[in-house]
């Protein structure tokens, strides 16, 4: 059985908003901070998805760390 990479699939997650409002703000152009276009609102997301890809990342760490022993 495959193990499941939590510590990648915490960072991915935790940084998948900024990538989000960034290739959104190439392509309507302007700003990604900017929330009137649209695109801004995008970082809003960062404060669930940054204790979420923690979490899976402390899980991803205490399992490596666990498995080794």
């Amino acid at each position: 059985m495959k193990r499941f990479p939590f510590v990648r699939a915490g960072l991915c997650i935790t940084v998948a908003p900024i990538l989000m409002a960034f290739v959104a703000s190439l392509f309507q152009g302007g700003s990604m901070f900017d929330e009137d276009s649209g695109t801004g609102t995008y970082l809003w997301l960062l404060f669930f998805s940054i204790p979420v890809g923690l979490f899976l990342s402390f899980v991803g760490i205490i399992l490596k760390v666990v498995r080794r022993k």
